[in-house]
């Protein structure tokens, strides 16, 4: 075997990988949950949404705003979040007066108004309370 036909198949072969890899990551993206079915991962619907936190006790027990001053992160229509649970003492946002403690994709920790995730309902059942 010639010396460029080697380097032709290894490359085919790396491109072939690169592809395989590729697909791997994309099917391993975190996708959104079904509508109400718990903690797990959802889309926002909205762009510039802001997630907050703060060490006061008011900001845990009553999320929004007020209690909770300092944005943390911002979140787009495009985002994906992991959702673990929810506060139903909160702000309200839209009507909605849940707050959800979420991940977002930068890794950062806080609350978010639950208005802004895409679920049928105000509460997301199944989900656990704070």
């Amino acid at each position: 075997m010639t010396m460029s036909r080697f380097v032709r198949r290894a490359s085919a072969a790396a491109t072939g990988l690169l592809i395989a890899g590729i697909t791997f990551v994309t099917a391993g993206a975190p996708q959104a949950a079904a509508a109400g079915h718990g903690a797990g991962f959802y889309g926002v619907w909205a762009d510039n949404v802001s997630v907050r936190a703060d060490s006061s006790e008011e900001c845990d027990l009553y999320p929004g705003p007020g209690n909770c001053p300092r944005v943390i992160d911002h979140v787009n229509s495009w985002s994906v979040v992991k959702v673990f649970c929810q506060n139903g003492t909160g702000t309200v946002v839209g009507g909605n007066p849940y707050w959800l403690w979420v991940s977002t994709p930068n890794g950062i920790y806080g609350w978010m108004a639950s208005y802004y995730v895409e679920n049928a309902t105000n509460r997301i059942d199944g989900l656990e309370d704070c």
